[in-house]
């Protein structure tokens, strides 16, 4: 039996259903189309999209195989020739992307997480978006978009919310982000620049007049 294949199929595994039943004669063929004999214990695996693979002994076991029921219907072959070789035997790799300059003038960044779907346990760590964008069913993924630069209070309100609802799919993803993660308090935007203007103003106002009317009463004075 393809090792990877059982591999790819347990590390997806979402729910196992043990003692599922005792093999009937000609009811499963293995991976070559031979007939699997009857009396042999078989579990289900029930992977992240639903899907149900059924495997010899009551549970899993090293020396366990893919076994496929003989119904009329090819599905589990299908979906068998998929993991063997399609995209689905990617693995993702931890990718950290840091803001450029244009994420920060756009005031927004959006960053890509990633765990294994049948561990909730297990690490979160961050992927590149063309992985996210990739089929990987093994993999629970979500999207996280926060902002970065402009006012403080409103994004730590703001970026909170976004990671409440991301966690919702990566419950652990709290862990692994801050609200405040690459932010930049914006101090030179118009309205600030503005408002520090009329502050000064207040606050310092102009000399002329004052220097003039001193100078024209001290010359009253002296006469």
């Amino acid at each position: 039996m393809n090792k990877t294949l059982i591999n790819i199929i347990t590390n997806s595994t979402q729910k196992v259903i043990k003692s599922a039943g005792i093999t009937e004669k000609l009811q499963f063929v293995d991976e070559f189309d031979n007939p699997v004999p009857e009396g042999i214990p078989y579990h289900i695996h029930i992977t992240t999209d639903k899907s149900y693979f059924y495997m010899t002994s009551a549970q899993h076991e090293t020396s366990s195989i893919v076994i496929f029921r003989v119904d009329g219907q090819d599905p589990d072959f299908v979906k068998y020739r998929k993991l063997t070789t399609g995209k689905n035997q990617n693995y993702l790799q931890e990718t950290r992307t840091k803001p450029t300059t244009r994420d920060y003038e756009g005031k927004l960044f959006t960053r890509y997480f990633a765990r294994k779907a049948n561990d909730e346990g297990s690490k979160v760590f961050e992927i590149s978006k063309e992985d996210y964008d990739s089929d990987t069913p093994i993999y629970v993924k979500v999207k996280l978009t926060t902002a970065i630069t402009g006012n403080l209070q409103n994004a730590l309100f703001n970026n909170t919310n976004q990671i409440f609802n991301a966690s919702s799919i990566i419950k652990n993803l709290i862990d692994y982000v801050t609200p405040l993660d690459y932010f930049k308090e914006n101090q030179k935007t118009k309205a600030a620049v503005l408002s520090r203007l009329r502050t000064n103003q207040q606050e310092n106002p102009t000399s002329s007049g004052g220097s003039s009317g001193g100078s024209s009463g001290g010359g009253g004075g002296g006469y």
